[in-house]
């Protein structure tokens, strides 16, 4: 995303280029490819449990957003989280080409459970157009969603690359996202801007997005606690050998 011009804009992307999230176990492990497979299906599954939720984020944003010019954004970036109208294309199905590859089939997938860090992260995404605004959950999914997806997918992937080979076509969720959201972003930062109009609007844009940038952080946290208790130890097992 093109840097913003403005100081309070500026101010948005420092709150996620400082914070902790980067200096996750987790992701110092992705980034020195240390995951194994079984790591990687379980980051895999909650990773999936958050994404396809994503849909109701954007709506649930939309529902309360009375501002015209910003309801066609949002429809726009939800159109192409559907696949354009293609289901084949929906962000859902891409990511489940990545976790049947990885060996997890559709009804395991769907009937594994969602761990409570997943379920803060997606209930603190769904809450913060209830809780601050519509523009402030806007910000939060441009600053720290979309506007951060090339740097984590991309750390995400050299983990998982140094787990398990896998196809092109396995991973496509990533490359469309890393493609995409760069775009999405720089979307929705050019809306968010000339709506920061006065300074309490500015502070609950920087809640909500140091809100959403802590609760993925917890996400991680989940991801560690199921490796090392090897809450999937056996199901894996079960998976890698099918």
């Amino acid at each position: 995303m093109k840097p913003p011009s403005s100081s309070v804009m500026q101010s948005f992307l420092e709150v996620t280029a400082n914070h902790p999230l980067w200096s996750h176990e987790f992701l110092v492990r992705c980034r020195t490819t240390q995951l194994t497979l079984a790591e990687v299906q379980i980051l895999a599954v909650q990773m999936y449990k958050f994404s396809k939720e994503f849909n109701r984020i954007l709506a649930g944003i939309l529902s309360r957003c009375p501002d015209e010019g910003a309801q066609r954004v949002i429809l726009e970036n939800l159109f192409d989280e559907m696949g354009q109208g293609d289901p084949n294309l929906a962000h859902p199905e891409l990511f489940r080409q990545f976790t049947r590859a990885l060996g997890i089939d559709d009804e395991t997938l769907s009937s594994l459970p969602t761990e409570p860090e997943t379920r803060h992260l997606i209930d603190t995404y769904l809450n913060l157009p209830h809780q601050y605004s519509y523009l402030a959950a806007l910000g939060a999914v441009c600053f720290a969603s979309e506007g951060i997806v090339n740097t984590l997918y991309s750390q995400l992937q050299r983990g998982i690359a140094g787990a398990t080979a896998l196809s092109k076509e396995a991973l496509i969720f990533f490359d469309v996202h890393i493609d995409v959201d760069d775009s999405h972003a720089a979307q929705l930062a050019a809306l968010i801007e000339p709506r920061i109009t006065t300074t309490e609007v500015a502070m609950d844009v920087n809640r909500a997005i140091l809100d959403a940038m802590n609760a993925r952080a917890c996400f991680f946290d989940g991801i560690v606690r199921q490796t090392s208790t090897h809450a999937y130890a056996g199901h894996s097992r079960q998976l890698v050998s099918a």
